[in-house]
């Protein structure tokens, strides 16, 4: 297995969704289109798609999925009914593939993603699969994949650098995925992008379903509970915030599409778990919360979730990557009520400590480039009645929750 991921973190030559397209080909893989749901979206793809997967498994459905990033084993990113692959035949598919597909140089992510798809087409029998979009849409090694399903989550600015700047650069390579009379699932759109919309509609003649905005509450015990109203009836849910709700709402919409009668199995939204979001784990007899917020977006959703905690103080430790508005995060972390904040690196992708800006520098009460030590420090510091919490990045939460 390790020798095998070392060829792949040294593949870095991307590839257009055609090129893809011809090593599927090659490879023998058309998944039906009627099977395939694709995801993409800034914030909520993974929270989406992992409950819409623990929805279609409760009725009965074989479902495969492929996600990114993983938190701890790469086995994470290609499950089937809920079960990440076996190293056994992650090993043995990528023998299969590389050696009939070697002269592409597909890169670590498209050579996953051959992987999951010929695990899926040629070892599974599958009612639906679900691809999570790696990076935007258009140019995505997943697009390369037919499908009559697209869903676009929240929208907001990420990866300008790769997208384009500004909302409607971004917008536009995301509805990228959708295909000529695709049914489209989304949450609510920014007005800005309405032409985008009409557009896409007018050309595609896709059909746009907008999840609805559902009724909740907060029960708050020690820690606190959410519950969602679906046709009057209450349902608890395992992710927490407002915006797992909005995410819920979606998975559903995409749900009842499948299941007519689809009110039957939503028990099983408390029952849905998606590592390092607002994950709570034990450290030295300590509550520890891990949450992987990586974007401005992530953390304004992390601060409402906040608000419906008790706590004396909160010690964050956090780390952001290069490429993410570490001041914006840092400013909107240090709003929230008695806040303290640890600042470290992550293993992946890191921006260094020297490499922050004055203010966020001039905000930091502890530093140290070793995430351990840093949380250590804030288990030393903080009382009984205060908080612990490390976010900023999926690869930081990852990497302690592998380490403890």
């Amino acid at each position: 297995m390790q020798e095998i991921l070392s060829f792949l973190e040294k593949q870095s030559e991307y590839h257009t969704p055609e090129e893809i397209k011809r090593g599927l080909d090659v490879l023998g893989i058309r998944f039906p289109e009627h099977k395939v749901i694709l995801v993409t979206g800034t914030n909520g793809k993974g929270s989406t798609c992992i409950t819409l997967q623990t929805l279609l498994i409760s009725a009965g459905k074989n479902v495969g999925f492929f996600s990114s990033p993983h938190i701890e084993r790469i086995n994470e990113r290609v499950k089937f009914n809920g079960e990440d692959i076996s190293d056994e035949d992650f090993c043995r598919i990528f023998r299969i593939i590389h050696e009939k597909v070697s002269d592409f140089h597909f890169s670590f992510f498209e050579y996953l993603m051959l992987i999951a798809c010929y695990y899926f087409y040629f070892e599974k029998q599958i009612d639906f699969v679900i691809f999570e979009i790696g990076l935007g849409g258009t140019l995505d090694a997943t697009n390369a994949i037919d499908h009559d399903i697209s869903v676009i989550t929240r929208l907001g600015i990420e990866h300008e650098d790769v997208l384009g700047k500004g909302l409607i650069s971004i917008a536009e390579n995301k509805f990228g995925i959708i295909r000529k009379n695709n049914a489209v699932f989304h949450t609510k759109f920014p007005k800005e992008i309405s032409d985008i919309y009409f557009k896409c509609l007018s050309e595609k003649n896709a059909r746009f379903f907008e999840a609805p905005r559902l009724n909740y509450f907060v029960q708050k015990n020690k820690y606190p509970e959410y519950f969602v109203e679906i046709n009057n009836q209450n349902y608890k849910l395992n992710l927490l915030g407002e915006r797992a709700v909005e995410n819920t709402s979606l998975a559903v919409e995409i749900f009842k599409y499948f299941i007519p009668n689809y009110e039957k199995y939503l028990f099983a939204l408390q029952n849905v778990i998606w590592s390092c979001r607002m994950e709570k784990i034990q450290y030295k007899n300590r509550d520890i919360f891990l949450s992987g917020d990586h974007n401005p977006q992530g953390i304004q959703s992390l601060s409402e979730i906040l608000s419906h905690f008790e706590f004396e103080n909160i010690y964050f430790v956090v780390a952001t990557c290069f490429d993410k508005d570490s001041d914006q995060m840092i400013e909107q972390l240090r709003s929230v009520r008695n806040s303290h904040i640890y600042l470290t690196e992550t293993p992946i992708k890191t921006l260094a400590l020297e490499d922050y800006s004055e203010f966020v520098k001039s905000n930091v009460e502890f530093s140290s480039k070793d995430p351990i030590k840093t949380l250590n420090q804030a288990v030393k510091n903080a009382d009984d009645n205060d908080l612990i919490l490390i976010t900023g990045s999926l690869y930081l939460t990852g990497q302690i929750k592998q380490s403890l």
